[in-house]
């Protein structure tokens, strides 16, 4: 809330005396009432702190026992495999150490590319065996997560050569191939293969060089582990998204614009989006291409790769040879040579890197001069003792036997600097594969996904959220503008499609929707718009407008704009209220307050029956009890019980603000400016000094219907059809009969020997009882009650508080939010609307009905005169009631009948 806002509302009225009585051609126009938006009562997030799990909806009660039993009817066995299937999919997914699962697999496979080189670059021999270790590692990792993606992500129901998802599909054979390529990497592996091996093994023996595989084939092999980097990437790119948008959320929350509670159902609702099935198969597509393509360019350019037949190690030692060979029994030239090559040898240097000779050991036979000169043979163990094997490469010529002395030479050579060259060349070999790898992927799915499978999805993602619930309010300020692409274009008129068919059938065709617009699950392809009746339960309100025939003959072709007006403020003030409009008769409208559906109410009532005793039935200790007859279907009695509305949460709330809702609509047709126009208008006011006051009767009724489509598949309405709603639509019919603006039968109210009790005890204080009647086709008496409303008065007009950054309509929302019983004293338009009903002439009325109904009609007359007088005021000059019941007795000459037994017919429909 923002400063400044006043905690009560405030009225600031045009009047001159404290008893509220305008003339009727008084402007309001210029009274203005501040409406807080502080309504000074509990926040939703205290509400559902102090009612614990009295707020549930009845769909995550239900849903939640039935999940208790299916997993209670599982064997032992299957629930033990079940649950450590599903741990195992969590942490596949969702585990974290100080790094996400994803991100340490994403690590392992970058060292797995670039630890070889990144070894023989930056360290020492003696770190070799730490390097071995972890490629060990790596290497069991790889197995560990084939093989739980081949369990927790596949689908072997169908059999083993029919197997869906992970297992045996293109991803899993590229992860086979990745870990085989690390065979040769895995020293002791290697070894016990009879395969050669660059690392040294996990005990710190030497790996040979004989038959090492050849350079250029195993960068090949290895490049095949590249492709596991674009799996993770696809996976590390949509939790990045999913990070990204809830970031965004909780910057909204933080704003004010969400609640924390709203937050939970969004998320709660779109947590688990799946991508479309012909996102995933054009990516899939897309990513095996350029993949193939990759590797088949890795494999096919070193073929198509000259490489000239220069080998300089073995030119150097045939030099050496055919020097030994001359020189004979010539030590002196012989020595003379070596120095000299040595000395050559040692001005060589690899790149700046003085400190790696290239000539550590040399080897001469025969053996003629060493004595003499034992320099000649020499071995710089200093630079053998740090040099890997692998970098070591002994060129030993083949022997030559002249006059019976066999001559060769073996000269040792530490190639490290031509090494940490080719690693250089690897690694940006293997970046320059990786981006191309990126880039492509990206290049082939980015337009598709901008242009058309994103926009499918989002289209596929409001069909599934329509069908799940039609009554679902959609948010057109992101969507596409006209002339955008087409998918775009497709895409909201989706939405608007769906937002006309949410508007056109209401709450009783969202059955009607759902199963029609269902494609997947099993969703029918044909249109049936005529789906079977169910019975429900609601709140039933009728409301028509009076003297509609002079309306619509004098307005003539503006009739619809003045029918619309009125319709708007029904339909908001209804909603805001928690109501909805099922149909608009052009003169009349019929609101539902919506209790659920038979099946829901009695699988609610299974499910109490298992909690009896919990805080369930605590807290419904202090509500009144609600009984609703049983139908009397054959099919319903099989089931048994009553429903007994009583134990459904908040039904008293929404009993109460069905009231309140049609209260509301009385203030605002005589508060709207548009309305108070048409009191000026002289086409309906015919001259009078009056002028034209627009009434409107309301009818408040509670019980069962059936829900359900009405008419042929050329035109159908969806609708409520039950005794209950035409009892409704009597009680509207009935307020001209008693001069009243609205009238509300026993089922909403309270009365004796433990009929229905819907309404809060403070709501039924500020009505009532006006008289006890039957209706054509029932011999049950009916106490039916009122609400005292003046409506020849000057409603103020509303406006936001000043320091709010609300609009007046979202604060007067957020005060239906947040309704409590206090509303029937403290709201300025009820207390407003009921100014005239005192507590002496309630009283007084009471006494009157009182007597009325016991017989005693000499005594009531008098009483009910009187209170007619103490109402000459009002809107007809009298109480209503009390003339229609003087009416009555008038008729039957002021004398109570013999056969009188405290009620009479109600004469109108």
């Amino acid at each position: 809330m923002q400063p400044g806002c006043a905690h009560n509302q405030h009225i600031y009225y045009a009047m001159k005396n404290s008893k509220i009585i305008p003339d009727v051609a008084m402007d309001n126009s210029n009274v203005v009432r501040t409406v807080s938006a502080d309504p000074g009562l509990l926040s939703n997030e205290e509400l559902l702190e102090m009612l614990g799990d009295r707020r549930l909806t009845l769909k995550r009660i239900i849903a939640r026992e039935k999940s208790k039993e299916r997993s209670s009817v599982l064997p032992i066995g299957e629930r033990i495999l079940e649950s450590t299937r599903k741990r195992v999919r969590w942490f596949v997914d969702q585990a974290q150490l100080k790094i996400s699962y994803d991100d340490l697999m994403m690590a392992v496979t970058i060292y797995v590319l670039f630890g070889d080189d990144v070894r023989i670059l930056c360290f020492r021999s003696s770190a070799d065996n730490a390097f071995a270790f972890f490629t060990s590692l790596s290497f069991f990792l790889f197995i560990l997560e084939m093989i739980l993606h081949s369990w927790v992500k596949s689908d072997f129901s169908k059999g083993l050569f029919r197997v869906k998802g992970y297992a045996f599909s293109f991803f899993f054979w590229l992860d086979l191939l990745a870990v085989l390529s690390m065979v040769p990497d895995v020293a002791w592996l290697a070894s016990s293969l009879g395969m050669q091996s660059g690392l040294l093994d996990s005990f710190g023996t030497k790996a040979g060089k004989a038959g090492r595989i050849s350079a250029k084939s195993t960068r090949v092999i290895r490049m095949t582990r590249l492709v596991r980097l674009v799996k993770l990437y696809k996976v590390t790119s949509q939790r990045s998204r999913e990070k990204q948008q809830l970031d965004d959320l909780k910057r909204l929350v933080e704003l004010g614009h969400y609640s924390h509670s709203e937050l939970q159902e969004y998320l709660e609702k779109n947590g688990t989006k799946k991508q479309s099935k012909v996102g995933a198969e054009l990516s899939d597509i897309i990513t095996r291409r350029v993949i193939i393509a990759v590797l088949l360019m890795l494999c096919v350019v070193p073929l198509l790769t000259y490489s000239p037949p220069i080998d300089d190690e073995k030119d150097v030692s045939f030099f050496i040879h055919s020097t030994n060979i001359n020189a004979a029994f010539d030590c002196d030239y012989l020595e003379r040579s070596i120095v000299k090559f040595r000395s050559f040898m040692g001005q060589i240097v690899w790149d700046g890197h003085i400190e790696q000779p290239l000539l550590v050991a040399l080897d001469l036979n025969p053996k003629r001069c060493q004595d003499i000169v034992p320099s000649i043979d020499f071995v710089n163990e200093e630079m053998i003792s740090i040099t890997r094997d692998d970098a070591l490469r002994v060129v030993t010529t083949d022997p030559t036997t002249i006059n019976g002395l066999t001559y060769s030479v073996s000269a040792t050579f530490n190639e490290t600097p031509y090494m940490m060259k080719e690693a250089r060349a690897s690694i940006c070999l293997m970046l320059f594969v990786l981006v191309m790898l990126v880039v492509l992927s990206a290049q082939f799915t980015g337009d598709a996904q901008r242009l058309v499978l994103a926009p499918i999805e989002n289209m596929m993602a409001i069909v599934n959220r329509v069908a799940d619930d039609p009554l679902e309010v959609f948010d057109f300020n992101n969507s596409a503008r006209s002339g955008d692409y087409e998918t775009q274009v497709i895409q909201l008129a989706i939405e608007k499609i769906t937002a006309l068919l949410r508007i056109g059938f209401g709450v009783a065709g969202a059955e009607i929707i759902s199963s029609n617009i269902t494609v997947e699950g099993g969703g029918s392809a044909c249109l049936n718009p005529m789906i079977p009746g169910k019975r429900v339960y609601a709140l039933f309100g009728f409301c028509d407008i009076m003297s509609f025939d002079l309306c619509t003959e004098k307005l003539e072709d503006e009739i619809m704009t003045f029918v619309n007006i009125v319709a708007r403020i029904v339909h908001d003030e209804v909603t805001r209220w928690g109501g909805t409009c099922n149909k608009n008769l052009g003169n009349a409208f019929l609101m539902v307050w919506r209790i659920g559906d038979e099946k829901s109410l009695s699988d609610y009532r299974m499910a109490t029956r298992r909690h009896s005793g919990s805080s369930w039935t605590e807290i419904k200790q202090n509500q009144s009890p609600v009984m609703v007859p049983k139908p009397r279907s054959a099919s319903y009695r099989n089931h048994g019980n009553i429903v007994d509305l009583r134990r459904i949460p908040g039904l008293d709330v929404l009993s109460d603000k069905a009231l309140v809702g049609f209260l509301k609509v009385i203030v605002e047709i005589n508060r709207d400016i548009q309305l108070l126009s048409y009191r000026k208008d002289t086409r309906l006011s015919s001259g009078g000094e009056t002028g034209f006051l627009l009434r409107m009767g309301f009818g408040l009724h509670a019980g069962w219907a059936i829900e359900g489509a009405v008419g042929s598949l050329q035109k159908v309405d969806a609708t409520y059809l039950s005794p209950h709603v035409n009892m409704a639509a009597r009680m509207e019919a009935a307020t001209r009969q008693f001069g009243v603006s609205i009238l509300i039968t026993r089922q909403f109210f309270k009365t004796l020997n433990k009929t229905p009790q819907l309404m809060s005890e403070t709501a039924q204080i500020h009505c009532r009882k006006v008289d006890v009647v039957t209706v054509k086709g029932s011999n049950v008496p009916m106490p039916i009650y009122t609400y005292d409303t003046f409506q020849k008065q000057t409603f103020p007009q509303l406006r936001a508080p000043k320091y709010s950054n609300l609009s007046i309509s979202e604060v007067l929302t957020q005060q239906a939010e947040n309704y409590d019983a206090s509303v029937w004293m403290t709201d300025p338009d009820l207390v407003q609307l009921r100014c005239f009903a005192t507590p002496e002439f309630v009283e007084t009325f009471d006494k009157g009905l009182k007597c009325y109904l016991e017989g005693n009609w000499e005594e009531a007359r008098p009483i009910l005169e009187n209170v007619d007088q103490m109402m000459s005021s009002n809107d007809i000059g009298g109480d209503g009631p009390s003339r229609a019941i003087l009416k009555y007795m008038e008729a039957n000459d002021w004398s109570c009948p013999a056969t009188w037994s405290g009620h009479r017919p109600l004469t109108s429909k």
